[in-house]
């Protein structure tokens, strides 16, 4: 299915990966892979420790973000991958939700799709997205930040 991805989509560059440019069938995949990767590391009912990074073409997706973003020139440790891979996970997710409820939540560009603080300005607007986060462990109330939080189910796990 890479192979497929990547003529389908990588192919276009990454303006393709963004989440509001995928097709119907892509968004669809990527929801799947996404849910997968967010259900496998993080629950509603428990908070457990991350244990993997996800898919590859979840992966290959942000690979070409970065590549966007930084050229030839970066070089990520696998907890600043897990990290990029959760936010582009939630990034689709909230393409989904706003494909089927028109929820409202400004599509990303290639500039901030990866950027934690895109996330947390939902906290000022849509409050209700922040506390589901909360609810499913993904963000949790602590003196050091909820992304700390995130890092430290990825080093523990």
């Amino acid at each position: 299915m890479l192979s497929k991805f990547y003529n389908e989509v990588l192919a276009f560059g990454p303006v393709a990966v963004l989440p509001q440019n995928l097709n119907a069938k892509w968004i669809q995949r990527l929801q799947k892979m996404a849910d997968d990767f967010l259900d496998s590391n993080f629950n509603l009912y428990e908070c457990k420790d991350a244990r993997e990074i996800g898919d590859p073409i979840i992966a290959a997706s942000v690979y070409e973000i970065l590549r966007y973003q930084y050229g030839d020139k970066f070089d990520l440790t696998p907890l600043e991958m897990a990290e990029k891979v959760v936010i582009y996970a939630l990034s689709i997710t909230m393409e989904t939700v706003n494909r089927k409820s028109n929820y409202g939540l400004k599509p990303p560009s290639l500039d901030n799709i990866l950027s934690m603080d895109r996330i947390i300005s939902y906290k000022k607007t849509k409050p209700e997205f922040v506390e589901l986060l909360k609810q499913a462990c993904i963000v949790r109330e602590a003196d050091k930040g909820w992304f700390q939080n995130i890092k430290d189910k990825f080093i523990s796990g």
